[in-house]
């Protein structure tokens, strides 16, 4: 795709996505981690899905093929082969460009991504997992940097003695 302006040629560059994938500790509440996700600083981002654990993270324009259109193509395919089978079974032999709907699909890399809060013990395990754009793997580097860390278990100590920790083991010990 291209639109010429004022004699130049503008190209739509497909964003670029790495796998993105963390996990972290912080001691802050879950509610607190997701509520002060700000997604505004990461321009053409929006939040597709809201839990009470987690967001998923989209672009923010709309792709009018997905799954559900790739699906609906290759039911029609399927059903215009098998009409054709009437007038001779040579056409089954086409059978399998029902998959040719999915591809698209298949090689899609829209930077879609989960983040999750989770609190469990008195701490907050957040991760964040999907395809990420650079801007976004960059602030979410930065957020999950900015939480607080867990602050280490103090080593526990055992205050009761049975007396078992100083007894000797001797021959005795064993012969009765």
């Amino acid at each position: 795709m291209s639109k010429y302006v004022r004699g130049q040629a503008v190209i739509h560059k497909r964003t670029s996505t790495v796998p993105y994938q963390i996990a972290t500790r912080t001691s802050r509440p879950a509610q607190e981690v997701l509520a002060q996700f700000d997604l505004e600083r990461v321009p053409g981002m929006v939040v597709a899905e809201h839990g009470v654990h987690y967001l998923v993270i989209r672009p923010a324009r709309r792709v009018r093929y997905g799954p559900e259109m790739a699906a609906g193509f290759a039911i029609v395919i399927v059903l215009a082969l098998l009409i054709l089978t009437a007038v001779t079974p040579v056409v089954l032999v086409a059978l399998p460009a029902a998959v040719l709907p999915a591809l698209p699909l298949l090689i899609d890399h829209r930077p879609d991504l989960a983040l999750s809060a989770i609190e469990d013990e008195g701490e907050t395990r957040v991760t964040a997992h999907g395809q990420a754009s650079a801007d976004l793997a960059e602030y979410l580097d930065h957020y999950l940097e900015s939480l607080p860390s867990v602050a280490p278990a103090p080593p526990e100590t055992d205050t009761e003695d049975d007396g078992w920790a100083d007894a000797e083991m001797n021959e005795d010990f064993f012969s009765e």
